[in-house]
């Protein structure tokens, strides 16, 4: 049983299960405790992904920045293209991948993607990321879970709750 489910597990007897002596009323937790619980349950998940995205860095010493939001970014390959706006469309190559280096989707086998900044339903981390690159350049963006696809995943390659790594080029701005 993995860490986060056993931890989820004991979370929800927790939270579920009251003392055998109060009423049924008295058993059921409030609003309150829900939150607090809610709360802890997000400080240990942040903590564990941090502890993940720290063990990943030191591993392979990306010398990367991070912004205000969590997203880990390194720009390898500079250029003086264009850099994409709030609304831009761009034109990319990616690989997605988990930190264990499992692949999850790549332009090598779905093609290159086209997207609108801020209008798609992908992770905000790889939209906020785009923003931060010209044409031609290329990057990794390592994403905490909620700056990726959060508590469910996408439903089919991306797990719940994963850290996600992208090794991004910019192809193009196709309107900025």
């Amino acid at each position: 049983m993995s860490a986060k489910v056993f931890l989820y597990s004991v979370l929800f007897v927790s939270v579920a299960c009251g003392n055998d002596k109060q009423t049924q009323q008295q058993a059921e937790p409030s609003r309150q405790q829900i939150k607090e619980q809610m709360v802890r349950v997000n400080k240990v998940q942040t903590y564990n992904e941090e502890s993940q995205i720290q063990d990943f860095l030191e591993r392979y010493k990306y010398p990367v920045k991070t912004t205000d939001t969590g997203l880990r970014y390194y720009i390898y390959k500079k250029t003086e293209g264009v850099q994409p706006g709030e609304h831009s469309i761009v034109k990319i190559d990616y690989t997605v991948k988990l930190l264990d280096g499992t692949v999850c989707y790549s332009s090598d086998s779905t093609g290159v993607l086209e997207f609108q900044i801020g209008k798609t339903d992908l992770p905000v981390g790889l939209q906020e990321g785009m923003q931060l690159m010209r044409t031609g350049e290329q990057a990794i963006f390592i994403t905490p879970s909620k700056l990726g696809y959060g508590l469910t995943g996408d439903g089919a390659e991306i797990p719940p709750n994963a850290v996600l790594f992208y090794n991004v080029k910019l192809l193009a701005v196709v309107k900025k």
